[in-house]
């Protein structure tokens, strides 16, 4: 099986295509995603990786540091939540770290009244004694 062959007066090959481009003043860029924290500033289009590195250092080095530091650090306790969310085990062992301690106490700390001197109960109560 062959497809038909249908002939296109409109059809033809430019001999020369990038002749009659315009220089390009500008490149679009369309990206979906799903993830967070994904961030385009400047880009650059080179053959040269000394020219990309030294364009980095001059432009996103520098950007990056003062950016990093003019970021509101995170507390001690939003880095424990959020690794706590990330890792439902620590939820565990911060419980297992509260009740066994209550735990230990309230068994070692024992139930029964000690013994007891009888004559200062009767002090205490005015108990009848029988003579």
């Amino acid at each position: 099986w062959a497809p038909r062959k249908i002939p296109n007066p409109d059809f033809f090959e430019d001999k020369t295509p990038f002749a009659s481009l315009l220089p390009i003043a500008g490149v679009g860029i369309e990206m979906w995603t799903m993830t967070k924290d994904i961030m385009f500033d400047n880009i650059i289009l080179t053959d040269s990786k000394a020219t990309a590195d030294e364009w980095a250092g001059e432009s996103w080095n520098k950007k990056a540091l003062i950016e990093d530091l003019a970021s509101p650090k995170e507390s001690l306790i939003d880095q424990w939540l959020t690794y706590a969310g990330e890792n439902p085990i620590m939820w565990v062992l911060l419980a297992a770290a509260i009740l066994v301690p209550v735990i230990l106490y309230f068994l070692c700390s024992g139930g029964s009244q000690p013994a007891g001197d009888d004559a200062a109960e009767v002090k205490k109560t005015d108990k009848v004694t029988s003579r």
